[in-house]
């Protein structure tokens, strides 16, 4: 079970101690299986979440199953808590869907599933049911184990300005600096598109060569438009679209780039590079 970053747990214990009586705190300790964890009654409220949810940090940290599932179960609690009873009400800067953007950055969404029923005059009525985290990435083929083999290829292939590029793309996403993660993907695929199309004869001049590069793959034939290249490309220009422009970009689509590039990266790289 992947370990929940701290800023979700911290932006949950945020949003906790400010919609949650001390009393209701404890219950919802105990509902998470955090109870253990729980400091004396004589702390305040605000030191009665950080040290609770430190030491289940400390403990999730070092591979504790049930600490992370406390965890999990605390997030979700808090949502279910803070979700809006109408379906598809959730506006910006409400505690949902702050907690819903930092899972987003984290590799989740946070789903709220609600269901109607017949009221008092026979008018449809809808309920929060409840709150569900669900993976972003597809369980079979993490993004977790991507990252890794990329970075080995990077490593193998020399190719330390991508190496670093895509290290903090992956730490701006994960410190939900989206903009920032944005232009080190951007940097990052230039990169490589650059580095397998030299391999292939193409002369760089400057860079923001990326443009020239797969160029130079599509029309010499080793990158036909309808056998990568459309996709190449496509990619290539949404790099150039909101991007690294503060407040154009959100949990979302800064974690979709993160994984069509680093897709987009692997594709090239066992095309054109695989033993190099």
């Amino acid at each position: 079970m992947k370990l929940i970053s701290s800023p979700v747990i911290g932006c949950a214990a945020d949003i906790a101690r400010d919609v949650f009586s001390k009393a209701d705190l404890e219950i919802v300790f105990m509902k998470a299986g955090l109870d253990d964890f729980m400091p004396s009654s004589s702390y305040g409220k605000a030191e009665l979440v950080i040290r609770t949810v430190r030491g289940a940090q400390q403990q999730a940290a070092d591979a504790d199953l049930a600490a992370r599932k406390a965890l999990y179960e605390f997030v979700r609690l808090i949502a279910e808590r803070t979700a809006p009873s109408d379906q598809g009400d959730i506006r910006a800067g409400t505690p949902f869907w702050r907690l819903r953007e930092a899972l987003r950055a984290d590799g989740f969404d946070l789903v709220a599933e609600y269901a109607t029923s017949q009221g008092t005059w026979g008018e449809p009525q809808t309920h929060l049911v409840g709150v569900r985290l669900l993976p972003l990435d597809e369980p079979r083929a993490s993004l977790s184990d991507e990252i890794t083999a990329l970075e080995h290829d990077f490593d193998r292939l020399g190719m330390t300005v991508a190496k670093n590029c895509y290290r903090q793309a992956v730490d701006n996403l994960v410190e939900q600096r989206f903009e920032a993660a944005n232009g080190q993907l951007r940097a990052m695929f230039e990169s490589v598109v650059v580095h397998v199309a030299t391999a292939q004869g193409f002369t760089t001049t400057k860079q923001g060569d990326g443009g020239q590069a797969i160029a130079y793959l599509i029309d010499q034939g080793l990158l036909p438009e309808r056998d990568g290249g459309h996709f190449v490309r496509g990619l290539w220009q949404i790099t150039h679209t909101n991007g690294p422009h503060p407040g154009t970009s959100d949990a979302g689509e800064a974690r979709f780039r993160l994984q069509a590039l680093t897709g987009a990266a692997r594709y090239l790289i066992d095309r054109f590079a695989a033993v190099q």
